[in-house]
C-alpha cells in the first residue's frame, strides 16, 4: 500500500486523492469527447458538462455524508476529520445514489424532457465505468476495502487491514479494477450501438454484479443485515434495479 504518495513541508500528498482526482478529469475529458460527437452545438457540450459537474458535486457530498454515517463512532469522537476527504473516505453508494438524484434534478430543471433521463445519463455511462476503476486503484494504494484473510491463492498477497495488521488477504482491490475495467471496454464497445438509456443501465448491472461478487471475499468491517454484509444487499438491489430498467429500456 501507498497511502502517501510525497510530502512536502507540512503538506502530504495522498495517493487516494490523486487518484480520484485523476478519475474526475479522465470522466470529464471522456464525457465532453463524447458529447462532442454525440451532439452538433457548443450548447448541448456546455450543457452536458454542467450536468456531469453538478453530478460530481453531489456524489462527492453524499459519499462523504454516508461514509460518515457507516462509521459514526469515529467521527462522533473525531469530528474535525468529518471534512478530510483527502486522507480516503468515501461510500460508493452514497455517492452513486446523491450524483444520480443531482444528475436527475439537473435534467429537470433544465429543460431536457424532450428525451428520457435514461437517455441523457447514457452520455455519462463510460465516465463511470472508467471512474470505478480510478476508485479502485485509490482504494488499492490507500489500502481500503481490503479482503479477507485466506490462504495463498492467486488473487491474495500479504496485506494489512485498517489497524496495520498484516496477513495473507484476498486482493479485493484489484478483482474491483478488473471487474470496472472490463464494464468499460464493453461499454466503449457498444456506445455506439446503443443511442438510448439502455447503455446507462448496462453499465450500472455491469459494475452492481462486479461489486457483488467482490463483496463475497472483502473482509473491512461495515453493518450488515442479519448476516448479511450491507454492501452485498446494496449490490445485489442495484443489480436487480439496474437489469429490470436495462429490460424496459430494450423496448425502446
Amino acid at each position: 500500500m501507498y497511502p502517501i504518495l510525497g510530502r512536502y513541508g507540512r503538506f502530504f500528498l495522498y495517493s487516494y486523492t490523486v487518484m480520484i482526482g485523476l478519475g474526475i478529469m479522465a470522466g470529464f475529458a471522456l464525457t465532453a469527447w463524447r458529447a462532442r460527437r454525440a451532439r452538433a452545438g457548443d450548447n448541448w457540450l456546455a450543457g452536458s458538462l454542467d450536468g456531469l459537474l453538478v453530478a460530481l458535486v453531489g456524489g462527492l457530498v453524499g459519499g462523504r455524508i454516508a461514509f460518515i454515517g457507516v462509521h459514526w463512532h469515529y467521527f462522533q469522537q473525531r469530528p474535525a476529520e468529518a471534512w478530510q476527504i483527502w486522507q480516503g473516505g468515501l461510500s460508493y453508494h452514497g455517492a452513486l445514489l446523491a450524483g444520480l438524484l443531482a444528475l436527475w434534478i439537473w435534467w429537470a430543471i433544465d429543460g431536457r424532457q424532450q428525451e428520457s433521463f435514461s437517455a441523457y445519463a447514457a452520455l455519462f455511462a463510460p465516465g463511470l465505468a472508467l471512474g470505478s476503476a480510478f476508485g479502485w486503484l485509490a482504494c488499492w494504494l490507500e489500502g481500503c476495502a481490503y479482503g479477507r484473510e485466506t490462504t495463498l491463492a492467486l488473487w491474495s498477497a500479504t496485506l494489512p487491514d485498517h489497524f496495520g495488521v498484516f496477513a495473507v488477504r484476498y486482493q479485493t482491490q484489484l478483482l474491483g479494477l478488473g471487474f470496472s475495467l472490463t464494464v468499460f471496454l464493453l461499454v466503449i464497445a457498444r456506445h455506439r450501438h446503443w443511442q438510448s438509456g439502455r447503455l446507462f443501465w448496462f453499465t450500472l448491472f455491469g459494475l452492481s454484479c462486479g461489486r457483488l461478487l467482490v463483496t463475497l471475499w472483502r473482509g473491512d468491517d461495515v453493518p450488515t443485515i442479519s448476516t448479511i454484509r450491507l454492501d452485498t444487499f446494496l449490490e445485489a438491489t442495484l443489480a436487480f434495479m439496474s437489469l429490470i430498467l436495462l429490460q424496459y429500456t430494450m423496448r425502446d
